[in-house]
């Protein structure tokens, strides 16, 4: 059985949702740039509203993933820090390595979503 493997980007920006807001417009008030996974190379822009981020198309953050849950993970923002939250994954969500189920965001952060590793900085 051949390895499944992602379709290969069609730009280094993806608007995956209204929320979404490429570039550094006004709106957008964080990043997450997949580092390494099967969608490496993709940066989202996020901004005020929860994005759900899983493998299942109602999310707002579409991983093209096995490894990723259906809904996997939710990013928020709280007055004016991002947390991130695990919805009951099956592999789990680390943040800079470590286990969490809900965890303040810094600057710099590395969150394991499945076999993507993604960078969070904010604008």
């Amino acid at each position: 059985m051949p390895v499944w493997q992602p379709p290969a980007p069609a730009s280094d920006t993806m608007v995956v949702s209204g929320n979404q807001v490429p570039g550094h417009g006004a709106g957008a008030l964080a990043e997450l740039k997949i580092v390494a996974g099967p969608d490496a190379g993709h940066t989202f822009r996020v901004g005020a509203q929860p994005v759900r981020v899983g493998r299942a198309s109602d999310n707002e953050l579409i991983l093209r993933d096995p490894a990723t849950s259906g809904h996997h993970a939710r990013l928020e923002l709280r007055t004016t820090q991002f947390f991130i939250v695990d919805l009951g994954s099956t592999n789990g969500t680390l943040v800079n390595g470590e286990p969490i189920q809900e965890r303040e965001l810094r600057g710099g952060d590395r969150i394991t979503i499945g076999q993507n590793s993604v960078t969070f900085s904010t604008l």
